[in-house]
């Protein structure tokens, strides 16, 4: 994978995750702001399966094929389900979910860079 992307997005998902976690911490609301950013991470992360794709194909790699498109399929699938989670229950609660999918991202994110490395 390319490395300062993967960078730039690991280090987006877990300023998110700060920033969730000061709104569950102050008992607010995530705002348009939050869930704006975070659906600037979502493209990015669309542009990651895209461009991870691309390599896996172009690029003779051993990385198996199934479980790296998976990772970068599954990875798209956290954040829409937290912030529909967050916006159906409107608490402290529902706030703390984005801040472990933001922490879900970030991991797997991490972990795509391991399988791509290995």
């Amino acid at each position: 994978m390319i490395g300062p992307f993967s960078t730039a997005l690991l280090v987006a998902a877990l300023a998110l995750a700060v920033v969730a976690l000061v709104h569950v911490v102050v008992n607010r609301q995530p705002g348009s702001l939050l869930l704006g950013a975070l659906g600037v991470l979502e493209v990015a992360l669309v542009a990651q399966l895209v461009i991870g794709i691309v390599l896996l194909v172009t690029d003779d790699h051993s990385t198996s094929a199934v479980v790296f498109v998976g990772y970068l399929v599954g990875i798209l699938l956290i954040l829409p389900a937290g912030v529909l989670w967050s916006l159906a229950e409107r608490s402290r609660s529902g706030t703390a979910v984005l801040v472990l999918a933001c922490l879900t991202v970030a991991f797997l994110v991490l972990r795509l860079g391991q399988l791509w490395d290995a």
